[in-house]
């Protein structure tokens, strides 16, 4: 009835008035008890999770052992687990370039046309100058230059161009959907939780589903 209904919404806007109050300036206390209860609730629910993939968990922690151990202990395959490491560190150097962009920090800072758009260009430039994507390593990508003439190509396509970058821009791309995701799981959190969004156009929206025959 429309009576409940009207109960039903004063009740809500009491309660998210409740929870806007819930800050740690406020009331600092009841928001570190709420804090300590959700993070015992989690780690709950983790230990939980990590039981029940035990044999998963052992695997893993294997894995890492003998990473580990490779990665100390001297010997002939240093040399590979040195050009893996600086490749890993390459990837996650572009990867958090690539969260900047999607995160913006407030600032509206975009890491292509800061960072790898030049990068494109810098080495798009040098393969058309050298006929040649094959830069000597090191110092590339620090410095890009020029290989020996015996080592230059005849010409140079747009394609090695492409596969000379591909790494850095699939890992600035995966970046920036990486920075998608902690806006995705806040508002699934509040979703779930009942919290419903302070916004007329979001309740229009809703009640325009509800009266829908079908909603898209």
């Amino acid at each position: 009835s429309l009576a409940d209904s009207s109960v039903l919404s004063e009740r809500k806007r009491r309660e998210r008035e409740e929870r806007l109050n819930i800050v740690l300036w406020k009331q600092p206390l009841v928001t570190l008890q709420y804090f300590s209860l959700e993070t015992l609730i989690n780690l709950k629910e983790w230990t939980i999770k990590l039981w029940h993939r035990r044999s998963v968990l052992v695997c893993v922690l294997l894995a890492l052992a003998v990473l580990t151990a490779a990665y100390y202990i001297e010997g002939a395959h240093q040399q590979y687990v040195r050009y893996m490491e600086k490749k890993f560190f390459w990837c996650a150097y572009w990867v958090g370039l690539g969260i900047l962009s999607s995160v913006g920090l407030g600032t509206g800072l975009h890491t292509f046309l800061l960072y790898l758009g030049p990068h494109i260009a810098s080495v798009t430039l040098a393969a058309y100058e050298c006929n040649s994507v094959d830069f000597p390593e090191p110092p590339y990508p620090d410095q890009i230059i020029c290989p020996d003439e015996g080592a230059a190509q005849g010409s140079i396509s747009l394609w090695a161009i492409i596969s000379k970058v591909r790494l850095e821009a699939c890992m600035w791309g995966a970046g920036t959907a990486i920075g998608e995701l902690p806006p995705y799981f806040m508002a699934r959190a509040a979703r779930l939780s009942g919290a419903e969004p302070d916004d007329e156009e979001y309740q229009e929206f809703e009640e325009m589903l509800e009266h829908a025959e079908t909603a898209q």
